[in-house]
């Protein structure tokens, strides 16, 4: 099985702060991985190492590399606008732009592609909310504000508007926080569709959600990586003691 993302000795820095401590480790393509571990850990952090959103602040700085499918992100040739078409990300709130459903959905590819017929954009927004089974529900309703949406749709909405670039990685940073349970259980449904096409990375606190949806597991702390397994593995027979004690809750 190949690798989406490499990570070789990778530290992470805000100012003085080390956020990420020497992360070496690999992650399976066309796999769910659910990173879990305490508030303040790193989870996030390196989420958004993955797409380099990041360095919008700043003084932030790194030592080590990460490769997406092959292709070191940090490399002085490579083009931001690129590398965040190829690795789509969606947050803990909801946030559908302030226009209509359609231009929601194209709102990256009017961005990124150039001369873009309006057939084409049509096409775009159909194959997108197929992919996230609201087509049905919103083809009549194109023309309506995003945010009229309930917040289980507009997190539909926001995955749908990654979709026309085709990106290879998706970095989902809890996106069912703001949910309730059945928006839950409908966006985790979708996420596990998704991965016969996608690279799929999430970051829970919930640990029946990382045991629903991952195939795989990475448990960070204080920054390092504690350990990294299958995910029926690292749940039932943890190797680590911090593991362990995380996951039956006697930390975090």
């Amino acid at each position: 099985m190949s690798f989406a993302v490499n990570t070789n000795n990778f530290s992470f820095y805000y100012g003085k702060f080390q956020a990420l401590k020497d992360l070496t480790f690999n992650i399976h393509a066309h796999n769910i991985t659910a990173l879990i571990g305490p508030s303040g850990c790193g989870k996030s952090t390196f989420l958004k190492c993955l797409n380099r959103i990041n360095e919008r602040g700043t003084d932030v700085s790194h030592n080590g590399s990460i490769q997406v499918f092959g292709h070191d992100i940090y490399h002085p040739t490579v083009a931001l606008p690129e590398l965040r078409k190829q690795v789509g990300m969606v947050f803990q709130k909801p946030n559908p732009m302030p226009l209509t459903i359609y231009e929601n959905v194209i709102f990256g590819a009017r961005t990124h592609l150039k001369k873009v017929k309006n057939s084409e954009l049509d096409e775009m927004v159909e194959s997108a909310l197929t992919r996230v089974g609201m087509w049905d529900d919103l083809k009549d309703k194109l023309g309506k504000p995003g945010i009229g949406l309930s917040l289980e749709k507009q997190q539909r909405l926001c995955i749908a508007r990654l979709l026309p670039l085709k990106p290879k990685l998706l970095l989902l940073d809890e996106p069912c926080s703001a949910l309730d349970p059945a928006g839950i259980e409908a966006i985790e449904t979708l996420i596990k569709n998704l991965k016969r096409d996608y690279s799929i990375i999430i970051v829970t606190h919930s640990m029946s959600q990382a045991k629903r949806v991952s195939d795989e597991t990475i448990f960070m702390y204080m920054g390092e990586l504690i350990e990294m397994s299958q995910t029926k593995t690292l749940f039932e027979t943890p190797k680590e003691a911090r593991t362990a004690d995380y996951i039956e809750g006697r930390f975090g």
